[in-house]
């Protein structure tokens, strides 16, 4: 009986050890499962570029002071304390030194769940290399004290504030026409009616005519530079326009940067483009130039006088008549210095005693040295305008060069108001501008080349 108690005992002894060891063991897990929850976070705040825009639209790799830079960049951090994202934590460089700039700006933009997003807004960088961006450490801090480390942001962007330089040069090609090419010390863009060769730096073009203007290169970051195209061989196209009056008689041009009439503007302004006269020969018909004239003359409406040189007769008013034209192949040409010219108007129009064509109305002595009589208006055309412009532009006393016309503009100030000089030009149209820029810089002046 004895026996059986103890084991009883024992029994009871061991059941009981087993339950503490048990209750014992849960208090432990749980403990456990507490220690498992506790949010450790040692990822520092991230800091990236997620876009890149620059104003220097089609080559954005490239910028000058100019232009405007803006970095879109992402902050990543659930649990910000600190936020500093600031002027005051930003730096621009160029090539790894600080840049000089114009102005800078930091703007946020917009919030979600972990992530912020700024622009940075640079303009009027001086500084020339690649730029970059740099955020200082510790500039964002999360609620752990973890700091984002120094942050450098690139860009890829070229910084370029220097012009490009270009040397011009013509060469004689075939059936009287000119290459022209314009080499760069630099990578520069296309430019319409131009052809850009396969390194990027060297510019070409084929001219049928002699021309002078001033054209315009443009490197990559859009930094320009003028280059003077003289196109002096060509041989394909010829025009020569000539202005004549009784004081100095006829004086011609041909195109580069050439005024006819300059030498009277010079000496004294009063005297009158009396006669034009126009000679245009090459590889075009005969009547692809076409000119018509507007003259002003002692004699009055109705009348007609004649040249005191050639012979011509010319009326007052439109010449040949209202919207008729003259070409090279008209049939009164005439021949001045052994060569044939279209010509509008009449040597001696301003002539003591000189007459219409029926002998009335004689010019008195008192109004000779007025020079109150001449070619008022030009108005010039082409046969065919798909390729080539014409641009012309005339000088009257009192008011200096006039607006320039082209292709098919009336270039006049009033009726009587005659011209004291003109210029012109054949151009391809893609250069037309150029012209029409140049020119259009004397107007109200007696600016001669």
């Amino acid at each position: 009986m004895k026996i059986k108690k103890r084991i009883i005992f024992i029994c009871l002894f061991i059941v009981i050890i087993a339950m503490e060891s048990v209750t014992s063991a849960k208090y432990l897990i749980e403990y456990q499962n507490k220690v498992a929850v506790i949010d450790i976070d040692r990822n520092p705040p991230k800091i990236e570029l997620v876009g890149l825009q620059n104003t220097n639209i089609g080559y954005e790799k490239y910028a000058n002071q100019t232009h405007t830079i803006t970095a879109q960049i992402k902050v990543t951090e659930e649990h910000i304390i600190s936020n500093n994202m600031s002027l005051e934590n930003l730096i621009v460089q160029v090539n790894g030194k600080d840049a000089e700039f114009r102005n800078i700006e930091v703007v946020e933009k917009k919030r979600e769940k972990n992530s912020i997003y700024y622009d940075i807004i640079l303009t009027g960088v001086q500084t020339e290399g690649i730029l970059s961006f740099i955020i200082k450490e510790g500039t964002i801090v999360d609620k752990s004290y973890n700091v984002n480390p120094e942050t450098v942001i690139p860009t890829d962007i070229q910084i370029d504030n220097t012009s490009p330089e270009g040397i011009f040069s013509e060469t004689e090609i075939e059936e009287g026409k000119v290459l022209a090419t314009i080499l760069a010390n630099e990578k520069i863009r296309g430019v319409e009616g131009w052809e850009l060769t396969q390194n990027e730096m060297q510019l070409e073009k084929e001219f049928t005519n002699n021309i002078s203007y001033i054209f315009t290169i443009t490197d990559f970051a859009q930094n320009t530079k003028e280059i003077e195209i003289n196109i002096s061989k060509a041989t394909h196209i010829m025009i020569t326009y000539a202005s004549h009056n009784s004081a100095i008689g006829w004086t011609y041009g041909y195109g580069n940067y050439d005024v006819a009439g300059a030498q009277a503007v010079k000496e004294n302004p009063i005297y009158k483009t009396e006669a034009l006269a126009f000679r245009i020969t090459g590889n075009i018909p005969k009547d692809f130039v076409q000119i018509n004239t507007c003259i002003y003359t002692h004699w009055g409406e109705g009348s007609k006088a004649t040249c005191g040189d050639s012979g011509m007769i010319y009326q007052y008013g439109y010449n040949p008549g209202r919207n008729l034209f003259k070409t090279m192949a008209s049939d009164d040409l005439v021949t001045i210095d052994g060569n044939k010219y279209i010509q509008f108007g009449g040597t001696g129009m301003n002539s003591f005693q000189k007459t219409d064509i029926e002998g009335n109305n004689p010019i008195p002595f008192e109004t000779v040295y007025q020079y109150n009589y001449g070619i008022s208006g030009v108005t010039m055309k082409l046969k065919d305008e798909s390729y080539y412009s014409i641009v012309y532009q005339i000088l009257v006393n009192g008011q200096g060069w006039l607006k320039t016309c082209s292709d098919g503009e009336e270039a006049m100030l009033q009726f009587n108001k005659p011209m004291s000089a003109i210029r012109l030009a054949l151009v391809p149209k893609t250069e037309k501008n150029y012209i029409l820029n140049l020119w259009n810089q004397d107007v109200g002046t007696n600016n001669m080349p």
